[in-house]
């Protein structure tokens, strides 16, 4: 029997795995199966004859490319191998480049396959080392940070590196470009290539050495890429210049929401008009979530090109809610009592995801979990307790509650102008461990320039109760986050804000908050039932539970603010679209309707006017 017939495809599903046109282009709406239709189609092709080396899958994460392949491998285990070298390649663009490149280094102008990969890190420090190459002082308007996204940005959209820098960098684009090019000379001379450079000279070879694309089309007559809509504008240019006997593209058009690295929902239209004889398969039998919430998600991006029409293929019953709260520190309270009754009926935390379209609406939420010590694993962005100016706020109160505190003591001490590391450290380690505060010694004087730190303890400690020390401490450090943080004082001034207003509401002592931010938060001292998900929406896409709370999800939240030219907005819309689709049963969708930037806001615009919401 043949390997679609042995497992429940459905017709669209059975189309994907016996298709056999030169190009293919499956869309596939969220939760419909998509990986299963493609593991059948390899695994239909070799039962058919096609050895395992002529197949290329191409994904966006290891952990996909591993999936596919222990699924692959279950369905072909009886297939015997033609020869030892008979084996799939499936990765990411990334995985897969390095893998050619090192099987003939020198055609592709490399000193030996010894070549160095650099990792984010590496690329980093490169890029420090041509700032130091070219005297250029890191600061707000270059740092190697920004100097390397921009170029990365450049590379993956495939823009003029000198217009891009300019657009980015006004006056200093000259400079930038100066600096890319030092980059790019220190990464010669060390026979290394960063991560981009490995997609740039895979494709720079198939475009400019025939025999080499040739080769490899003779090689791989079938390509698979997953995730399509993921691509950017050199992933495209790879795909074309392999040009196979037969390339497959899986995506969904309404899931692209990774415009800032580059990806590109257009290139599917692209693909089309260039390949109009292309079979479109629509995969919309969704095997994940209750009719309600997919109808929610159908009427998201109804006026979205290409959109598709999700139904329930389980049938299953699901509701989705719409809460608004008076503020955030309410939207907190209501979802953690939400979170609680749910538990209490036999829910797992494990079943429960906590979603939001910035680390910024989450906080509140984030904190009142810290709090009631109730455990959860983060998904994008940093953890609350985690962001420096957090740490830094935290460093005080730590401090003026345990005067020996020694890494707090060395924080505080260089958030002070002219105040560096190595003399923190000179000064911490001169505490002679009796029990007195060392900040309050007569024969020692703080570092220059730190002078207040004494009068804000002494005052913090004078002070009773977690929120009067918090609103102390909130009026008195904003010139050290202005300092320290030029680019965004503002916005983490925003973040200090949310956790001092919600320690004004807290009952327990500064023992108690402190706690919540020093209790182990590894994932490895929980059992996985026992933790909640919290999780922006980018980092969200491919995950899926029972129960979804959407928060943040007001009009001046959703679309984020700065999201005003059409194209942005539409990846807005995009996001919530995708948000909306994790949920499998119930989905909670509350919002903040004033704050302290927001006046006063309605529901996100992207919800359909008229939509029959549940009663809670």
């Amino acid at each position: 029997m043949s390997d679609s017939k042995r497992v429940a495809l459905n017709p669209s599903q059975q189309q994907v795995a016996h298709s056999q046109e030169k190009h293919v282009v499956v869309l596939a709406g969220a939760g419909t199966g998509k990986t299963a239709a493609i593991v059948h189609k390899v695994a239909h092709l070799i039962r058919n004859g096609v050895h395992r080396r002529e197949v290329m899958m191409i994904t966006f994460t290891r952990k996909a490319a591993g999936e596919m392949q222990k699924r692959i491998g279950a369905l072909i285990g009886d297939v015997p191998k033609d020869g030892r070298e008979d084996t799939m390649l499936v990765g990411t663009y990334h995985a897969l480049a390095s893998l050619l490149i090192r099987r003939d280094a020198e055609g592709f102008g490399l000193r030996g396959r010894n070549f160095t990969t650099l990792d984010e890190d590496d690329a980093a420090s490169l890029m420090k080392s041509a700032f130091r190459e070219c005297a250029v002082a890191s600061g707000d308007a270059l740092s190697p940070a920004k100097v390397r996204a921009a170029l990365s940005f450049a590379v993956n959209k495939r823009l003029a590196l000198g217009k891009h820098f300019m657009q980015q960098f006004d006056e200093n684009g000259g400079r930038a470009e100066m600096l890319a090019s030092v980059y790019r000379k220190l990464k010669r001379a060390a026979n290394a290539l960063d991560y981009d450079d490995l997609l740039t000279v895979w494709a720079k070879r198939l475009e400019s050495d025939a025999a080499y694309a040739a080769k490899l089309r003779a090689t791989f007559r079938h390509v698979i890429c997953d995730e399509f809509q993921d691509n950017n504008a050199l992933n495209y240019e790879i795909l074309s210049h392999l040009d196979p006997e037969h390339l497959t593209v899986v995506g969904d058009v309404n899931q692209s929401i990774f415009g800032f690295r580059g990806a590109s929902c257009g290139l599917v239209d692209r693909f089309l008009g260039e390949h109009p004889k292309a079979r479109i398969i629509r995969l919309e039998d969704n095997y994940r979530s209750g009719q309600k919430i997919l109808d929610l998600a159908n009427q998201v991006v109804a006026s979205a090109p290409r959109a598709l029409v999700l139904t329930s293929a389980k049938k299953q019953t699901s509701v989705a809610h719409l809460v608004p709260q008076a503020n955030a520190a309410c939207e907190s309270a209501y979802i953690l009592e939400w979170i609680r009754r749910k538990t209490e009926r036999g829910v797992k935390p494990s079943e429960i995801a906590i979603l939001s379209r910035s680390s910024r609406s989450i906080e509140t939420v984030e904190l009142a979990l810290k709090l009631e010590k109730i455990p959860y694993r983060k998904y994008g962005g940093l953890m609350l307790g985690d962001s420096a100016e957090v740490k830094d706020f935290i460093a005080f109160l730590r401090l003026a509650f345990n005067p020996h505190d020694r890494v707090a003591l060395v924080r505080c001490l260089t958030q002070f102008p002219g105040v560096g590391e190595a003399s923190a450290e000179d000064y911490a380690a001169g505490d002679d461990d009796d029990a007195h505060d060392q900040l309050f010694k007569v024969e020692r004087s703080l570092p220059r320039g730190a002078g207040s730190l004494d009068a804000w303890l002494a005052r913090l400690r004078e002070l009773s109760g977690v929120g009067a020390r918090g609103e102390y401490l909130l009026g008195v450090i904003f010139p050290l986050i202005e300092r320290n943080y030029p680019q965004n004082a503002t916005d983490r001034m925003e973040t200090l804000k949310v956790l001092v207003d919600s320690m004004k509401n807290l009952s327990g002592d500064m023992e108690d908050f402190l706690d919540a931010f020093s209790l182990e938060r590894s994932t490895e001292k929980h059992h996985l039932d026992s933790e909640l998900t919290v999780a922006t929406i980018h980092a969200s896409k491919g995950l899926e539970f029972d129960h979804v709370v959407l928060c943040g999800a007001g009009a001046k939240q959703m679309p984020h603010p700065k999201s005003i030219e059409p194209e942005a907005m539409e990846e807005e819309r995009r996001l919530m679209y995708v948000a909306v689709t994790r949920a499998r049963h119930q989905l909670l969708i509350t919002y903040p309707m004033s704050g302290p930037s927001i006046a006063s806001q309605r529901a996100s615009p992207f919800f359909p006017v008229g939509f029959a919401w549940d009663e809670v």
